[in-house]
């Protein structure tokens, strides 16, 4: 039974958008947990949900790997597993914590442990050895009212919701007593949602418009890196920004150019001019090499009526570096060069310049970091994502890293534009909806009006503080109603 609720809670995430079923894996694990006569059975129980809802919802991940990591499809399939059970055992630590506290500290109840020790390890997850927060529970969400307390608290107070609302349905189930309190926080914040779905509050104030074309390449993965490819595409690039220099912005996915930054700048000296005549900014993906070339990085580079050049920060494992490279890399390069030897960049880096506009930029797999995208958004006028998603093929991953960027767009108040080399390339309005969009693997341009806005929205003021006052309601209102009950019984 927990293998099959686990894997019905992946439904609940793009593209298939059936929100109950995260609640249905939440509310099982729950149960199990509650009612396991022993902490280890409570593990075992929590694994078996786990490894459900993490082996359904990054099946995407064996993709990449069976199709480009040279390792044949039963090694891909051992790494997938492998990668799975480690994302397992921070639910298993959430199952083996809320079984023990729920029985050594009564005073608090065990769906309150439950909602902590999940969020916990799930902030775990997000963040130990460059972390990774896919389909954290807020993501759950999107078609409901808890969608509207994005602006408020962002993915963390969204996640706590979810957690609180399944343990106390489960709880409730099981008509366990002392609840009563944990189900007013709960209609407090699906009321206080509600309302802001039907009242809408506007956050950030729009200064202006942005004409603005994304280009996506539909380059294939095998073939982006070979030398009579990289011309080609550079020449189709080129070539679709010249029939768009009516936008004010063009933007080309992630490595985008293949060719290095200074390969590329004597080259690019005319074209950017020509930009800059007609105040057009192009944005795009590629890497950059320190002068003694020992240091490879991802980067964003502004030329034309723009400029900047942004190094990314949070890198891939195994994708864009390999952990411990000394011991595993002469047996496991998964994605081959020049990918793998990446060096992360600096964590204080300016925004790049679109004209009079500043731009916060992430490369692919920053967008997951909610925290990351919280800090630069202060200084921007909008954000621009820019991603490869074709090492992921047809599967569901790059559905899901769209939503994530929606995410950020309704947490920030910020128009998100998001070009890619093979889709989804889109833009994202303030609210977090998907406003225009490329279809998968076609070899287009799109374009349309990115509006830019100022102001900054409680979450990005705020950060963590509005989940922490949540859960601080929580055991307050539990604690005290424990205290009253056991006076009650003394008294009698």
């Amino acid at each position: 039974m927990g293998l099959l609720a686990g894997a019905v809670g992946a439904t609940s995430f793009s593209p298939f958008y059936f929100w109950p079923g995260y609640f249905i894996s939440l509310v099982v694990f729950s149960l199990l947990v509650i009612t396991s006569p022993t902490a280890k059975s409570a593990c075992w129980r929590g694994a078996s949900v786990a490894l459900g809802f993490f082996g359904a919802g990054v099946s995407w991940v064996y993709v990449s790997i069976a199709e480009y990591g040279q390792v044949g499809q039963i090694i891909a399939g051992l790494i997938t597993f492998a990668f799975v059970a480690v994302l397992c055992t921070f639910w298993v630590f959430a199952a083996w914590a809320s079984w023990k506290l729920g029985r050594r500290f009564t005073f608090l109840p065990t769906s309150l442990w439950i909602t902590l020790s999940l969020l916990l390890g799930e902030f775990a997850r997000s963040t130990l050895f460059t972390g990774f927060p896919w389909l954290l529970p807020g993501y759950a969400i999107e078609n409901t009212w808890l969608f509207e307390l994005l602006p408020i608290g962002g993915i963390w107070l969204t996640s706590a919701c979810v957690l609180l609302t399944s343990s106390v349905m489960a709880s409730a189930l099981l008509r366990k007593t002392r609840q009563s309190p944990l189900m007013v926080v709960v209609i407090i914040a699906w009321g206080g949602a509600a309302f802001l779905n039907y009242f809408p509050t506007s956050w950030v104030e729009q200064t202006g418009t942005l004409k603005t074309t994304l280009v996506q390449g539909n380059v294939k993965q095998d073939e982006k890196w070979l030398a009579q490819t990289a011309g080609e595409s550079l020449a189709y690039y080129q070539q679709a920004t010249i029939e768009n220099l009516d936008s004010e912005l063009v933007v080309w996915p992630e490595t985008a150019i293949t060719y290095t930054y200074p390969q590329v700048e004597p080259y690019f000296a005319a074209f950017s001019e020509e930009l800059a005549n007609t105040n057009t900014t192009l944005i795009t993906g590629i890497p950059d090499v320190s002068p003694n070339r020992k240091h490879y990085y991802n980067a964003i580079w502004a030329t034309g009526e723009g400029f900047g050049l942004y190094y990314k920060r949070r890198l891939v494992p195994f994708g864009e570096y390999i952990p411990f490279e000394e011991y595993i890399g002469p047996i496991l390069d998964v994605f081959g060069m020049p990918m793998s030897s990446f060096k992360a960049g600096d964590n204080n880096q300016p925004v790049l310049q679109v004209g009079e506009w500043g731009v916060a930029p992430f490369i692919c797999y920053e967008i997951v970091y909610a925290e990351q995208v919280r800090r630069m958004v202060r200084d921007s006028d909008f954000l621009i994502t820019i991603s490869n998603d074709g090492w992921f093929g047809t599967s569901i991953g790059p559905w899901q890293h769209l939503q994530i960027a929606q995410f950020r767009a309704k947490e920030t108040g910020r128009y998100v534009i998001r070009a890619t080399n093979t889709g989804i390339t889109a833009f994202i309005d303030e609210k977090g909806a998907v406003v225009a969009q490329a279809p998968q693997f076609e070899r287009t341009t799109l374009t349309a009006e990115a509006k830019a806005f100022t102001g900054n929205t409680p979450y990005v003021q705020w950060g963590y503080w509005p989940m922490l006052w949540l859960l601080s309601l929580c055991v307050i209102f539990s604690y005290l109603s424990g205290l009253i009950a056991h006076r009650q019984r003394t008294a009698h």
